[in-house]
């Protein structure tokens, strides 16, 4: 079995999605979206959904998605995850990538 890799993805760049969709299928790959990245967890977008049809874990914050007021524009394969809740997420990832 291959890595368990966490993606930190925080600006508004694309660059590290497209990244983690470069894993092979044999990689557990996991992109967190936080800060203004969490705007790519809105269901049109087509990079997002790209990666969970490779069945890479997305998640976002879920502090991050209620400020911004992005709550009914989520798509429902999105994790939400609490920023208290993003320590386990660390601890539990053998390789984390912060872009």
């Amino acid at each position: 079995m291959g890595k368990k890799v966490l993606y930190f993805i925080s600006s508004e760049d694309i660059t590290g999605i497209q990244l983690a969709m470069e894993h092979t299928d044999e990689d557990d790959v996991t992109i967190f979206l936080l800060q203004n990245a969490v705007y790519f967890a809105n269901k049109s977008n087509a990079t997002v959904s790209q990666a969970l049809n490779q069945n890479k874990t997305v998640a976002a914050c879920k502090e991050d998605i209620e400020l911004r007021g992005l709550s009914n524009f989520i798509s429902d394969k999105i994790k939400l995850i609490s920023s208290s809740d993003v320590i386990d997420l660390i601890f539990e990832s053998e390789t984390i990538i912060n872009m």
